[in-house]
């Protein structure tokens, strides 16, 4: 958290980086899965393990969003890259301001 606060954009970046290759893998996996047949593959339980709890999250954000600020998930994407781009820039907008999406 404190290189977070240190350096948001460098870390942000990670995180992103992070998610996009857990995301990736879980794709493989379910190729493998759906087309392939096999359930047995070594990479089926590590692409679950780490993929389910940030797809849980990202479900968890985007049900509340709509739930209380009434954001559908094309425009709290929108918001999220155009944030993402911005913090820690000259335009002020803070880590901590990425929590919510008004």
């Amino acid at each position: 958290m404190v290189a977070l606060l240190m350096e948001p954009r460098r870390v942000l970046g990670e995180v992103m980086s992070t998610y996009r290759i857990a995301l990736r893998r879980l794709y493989r996996t379910r190729n493998i899965v759906l087309h392939g047949g096999s359930t047995q593959g070594v990479a089926l339980h590590a692409s679950l393990r780490t993929a389910a709890p940030l797809v849980g999250a990202g479900l968890d954000r985007i049900v509340h969003a709509d739930q209380v600020h009434q954001a559908t998930p094309l425009d709290l994407a929108a918001r999220a890259e155009v944030a993402l781009r911005l913090v820690g820039g000259e335009t002020g907008v803070s880590v901590v301001s990425l929590l919510e999406p008004a």
